[in-house]
């Protein structure tokens, strides 16, 4: 049986053990603000917004939730006789702040020494408030921002089995989307027919027992462009701009999919008909940079080495100049997470951590190149997930 979600077992076990470290570092507990904190911890998935919601977690007592009205029965039809306390609305009469402390008070817990992975709710959508410490000055907060952040940084192996699943499903809509792009059709077309397919062969195949945990209205699985083709491919963070596509356009493309909230990373370049020896070259210098990263993961490596490895192939190559970003980045149920695959950042890889590596080369004007596959560090070395072809004969659009 294909697993989609974490199973409620490894929330009860990461409660125990956030309990057994907070215990033996004399705290009584930890508020929990992060809403990818508080979703890794418990399960609890909800839509963030300017209504403040947040997680007390005592050590010697059950969790509760201080929440806003509108997520009560969210949360009780998922975890019924889970203790609440309930506000009505933000800013309202009198702010949210104003019953968190009196909810801190009715569990007697402004007067023990608790954990915090932030001062103040999680500043979204317009919401503004004071912090614990201005209207609690007297009370024991210590101020653990990473303490959660950090644990997410090594998956276990549901995690994994996860990630693993949102790469084949990623594949898949990545392969329609090859298919399906020709010239003269739009980005927006091709990306939205592609990523359809692919999610309504995913949702068959998965069954009732998925849950996208999407509020968006995003697909499960899906595959584009993100407005990165022909000049605009020199634009490492553009946005869909339902570009027509041309002969001899290079386009940078994204996949992924969304399983139990993790996500995978698939990323190709793509040329529409015969390459010039000018895109040739480009592209080769691009492979060969991310096949030098790709070939220095492994565990006991640092993070800037194999950002390093990456930025040696284009320094030798005399273009330097066009480099825009580091090689890669942490993910799982974020896009973006630490650590980093870059010169700065020294973290050793572990066993367990899941990274991007895609290294790119812009130029402004002419084209951008760029691979990125997900790579989960292994006891032995590394674990190379998403299987897209990576030769650019395998890759031109005819």
């Amino acid at each position: 049986m294909v697993l989609v979600k974490i199973p409620d077992r490894i929330y009860k076990k990461r409660q125990r053990e956030l309990k057994e470290e907070l215990h033996s570092f004399e705290l009584d507990g930890m508020i929990l603000f992060d809403p990818i904190s508080i979703f890794w911890l418990t399960g609890f998935h909800h839509i963030a917004t300017e209504r403040p919601l947040a997680l007390v977690f005592p050590v010697d007592s059950e969790l509760s939730y201080f929440i806003p009205a509108l997520e009560t029965d969210h949360l009780s039809l998922r975890y019924p006789d889970t203790p609440l306390m309930v506000y009505f609305e933000y800013p309202g009469k009198e702010h949210p702040m104003t019953h968190f402390i009196a909810h801190l008070e009715s569990e007697q817990l402004t007067t023990k020494v608790l954990a915090a992975d932030s001062l103040t709710f999680s500043a979204r959508w317009g919401y503004e408030g004071p912090s614990l410490d201005s209207v609690l000055p007297e009370m024991d907060i210590k101020l653990v921002s990473q303490l959660i952040p950090d644990k997410r940084k090594i998956k276990n192996k549901e995690e994994i089995e996860l990630i693993k699943e949102s790469a084949r499903w990623g594949n898949l809509a990545h392969t329609l989307l090859f298919e399906y792009t020709q010239p003269g059709l739009r980005e927006t077309e091709v990306s939205m027919e592609a990523s359809m397919e692919a999610s309504l062969a995913m949702l068959k195949t998965l069954g009732p027992a998925y849950e996208p945990y999407s509020w968006a209205g995003g697909f499960p699985a899906s595959a584009g462009y993100r407005g990165q083709i022909g000049e605009w491919s020199a634009i490492p963070h553009s946005l869909d701009r339902n570009a027509i596509f041309r002969e001899g356009d290079v386009l940078v493309t994204g996949a992924s999919a969304n399983v139990g909230s993790y996500i995978s990373e698939l990323e190709r370049t793509f040329i529409i008909g015969e390459p010039t020896e000018k895109q040739k070259r480009y592209f080769e210098i691009m492979l060969n940079s991310q096949q030098a990263a790709l070939d220095t993961f492994g565990p006991g490596i640092p993070c800037s080495e194999v950002d390093q490895a990456a930025i040696e192939v284009v320094e030798k190559a005399g273009l330097s100049n066009l480099l825009r970003h580091h090689t890669g980045h942490a993910l799982g149920l974020e896009v973006h997470e630490a650590p980093f695959i870059d010169l700065g950042d020294h973290t050793i890889m572990e066993e367990g951590m899941v990274f991007s590596c895609e290294p790119g080369i812009y130029e402004l004007g002419f084209a951008g190149f760029r691979h990125s596959d997900t790579v989960i560090i292994t006891s032995k070395g590394a674990e190379i997930i998403t299987y897209f072809p990576r030769e650019l004969d395998d890759l031109i659009i005819r």
